[in-house]
């Protein structure tokens, strides 16, 4: 990411008779970009917090390309493999 500065100094400080502004006998200005690695949350850390039971989020791999990071709801083994999760949430068996 770009990062940018802008910095201003005076020496000699004092507010104009004429135009009522703050001015100075010696002015400096200095400007400057920066460039920085930074990475951005795929998921904000709290989204983490927030996951119910029997939920996570993934990021799968297919063999040859990773697949982006999403969310993958869970059964637990003793549930029907025949019935969807959002059915066993629905029923209230999560």
């Amino acid at each position: 990411k770009a990062r940018y500065t802008l910095a201003e100094g005076g020496q000699g400080a004092h507010i104009s008779l004429l135009s009522g502004r703050a001015t100075a006998s010696k002015h400096s200005l200095s400007a400057s970009k920066t460039y920085m690695v930074e990475s951005d949350y795929v998921f904000q850390p709290r989204v983490f917090t927030e996951l119910q039971h029997a939920q996570a989020i993934a990021m799968s791999y297919d063999g040859l390309n990773p697949l982006p990071p999403q969310y993958c709801y869970l059964k637990p083994h003793y549930l029907d493999v025949q019935t969807s999760y959002f059915e066993h949430v629905a029923r209230g068996a999560l």
